[in-house]
């Protein structure tokens, strides 16, 4: 899955905000639909560099599962590169699934603010859910359903950074605010 939008915030400042982890529990959280969002996250304080792990928890559409997430910063170079590498698990009454995902930020400054690029790949995954089990259904969920779920919080966390490079405020005080 691969998303990408314009954002008047400079390149810097929305990387702050991806490396600022607990800014995460706000665009990817609070602010995200009750069925598909951050409910948990327990991450060092300060800014997430290479080898930083994470935890967190969040719910999934049309399920009772809840998912739980293990994640470490694979890239972290200011201002262009943010990526992490997620091994999800998503519980259920009889077996839970499991998959290793790749979350990749790409950051380009462009006149008046900056292009972020945002691509989630699924590296691994067993025992599926149905919904990305079967073939047909798969491909629809990758391409109209992901996007439509990740593409809120996406549009979030650049919401969130151009207040931010209009207000002057830190990510983390811009976060308890929102």
């Amino acid at each position: 899955m691969h998303l990408s939008r314009p954002c008047s915030a400079p390149p810097d400042v929305v990387y702050d905000f991806l490396a600022d982890l607990g800014t995460h529990l706000t665009w990817a959280g609070k602010q995200q639909t009750s069925d598909f969002r951050l409910l948990s996250l327990e991450a060092p304080a300060g800014p997430a560099g290479v080898g930083t792990t994470f935890t967190s928890t969040g719910t999934i559409p049309m399920s009772s599962r809840h998912w739980e997430d293990r994640s470490k910063v694979t890239t972290a170079e200011r201002p262009n590169t943010f990526e992490f590498v997620t091994t999800a698990t998503a519980r259920g009454t009889r077996r839970s699934m499991e998959a290793t995902y790749r979350h990749r930020y790409e950051i380009a400054a462009t006149p008046g603010g900056s292009k972020v690029s945002y691509s989630m790949t699924q590296l691994t995954m067993s025992n599926p859910l149905l919904r990305l089990g079967l073939p047909v259904v798969r491909t629809m969920t990758w391409q109209l359903g992901i996007p439509f779920m990740a593409g809120r919080g996406f549009r979030n966390l650049l919401a969130i950074a151009e207040k931010r490079a209009n207000s002057g405020r830190l990510p983390s005080e811009q976060a308890s605010r929102a």
